[in-house]
């Protein structure tokens, strides 16, 4: 085994491409196997919360995410009369350095998904990848087994377990 680690993603939501962008600036070799055949633009709005943009601009995707979602001033809940009950200043407008954003899901996904493909390389992105097992090697290494959409056994990953079990 080289002396550099390797980790084999499952998932690429928005979580699995945030760890996944995370770990290959933090100089970690990763590929990332997501089980539909393509990933498109899918689901409803959002909230990120001015903690996780944080996160977002230190990847280098604020920019990216601002010209996609909405910048949060306030959460607001009224009566049926549209009566305000209470309000709430965000992000930026709560005096943080980062702003609130709402966002269609898939759009933040896609964001994502894109920065993924240019850093990380689309040879080690794989898309219609479902893992259906995976096993525990000597020296902590894991195996990882999948199956195309048909159940078919598809190809392997590998990566080292945080976990030498």
């Amino acid at each position: 085994m080289s002396g550099k680690k390797r980790i084999a993603l499952i998932g690429a939501g928005i979580g699995g491409l945030t760890a996944a962008l995370c770990l290959q600036r933090a100089g970690i070799g990763v590929q990332v196997c997501e089980a539909v055949a393509e990933v498109r633009p899918l689901g409803v709005g959002i909230n990120v919360q001015a903690n996780s943009v944080r996160v977002l601009q230190q990847l280098g995707l604020f920019e990216a995410l601002d010209a996609t979602a909405i910048r949060t001033a306030e959460l607001r809940f009224a009566n049926r009369h549209g009566q305000t009950i209470w309000a709430d200043p965000r992000g930026i407008d709560a005096g943080l350095p980062w702003p609130q954003f709402s966002v269609h899901r898939g759009e933040l996904q896609m964001v994502l998904w894109r920065a993924a493909v240019e850093r990380i390389g689309a040879a080690r992105i794989h898309a219609g990848r479902r893992l259906a097992r995976f096993e525990m090697l000597a020296g902590g290494r894991v195996r990882a087994h999948f199956a195309g959409r048909d159940g078919a056994p598809a190809r392997r990953a590998g990566g080292d377990s945080a976990d030498p079990r």
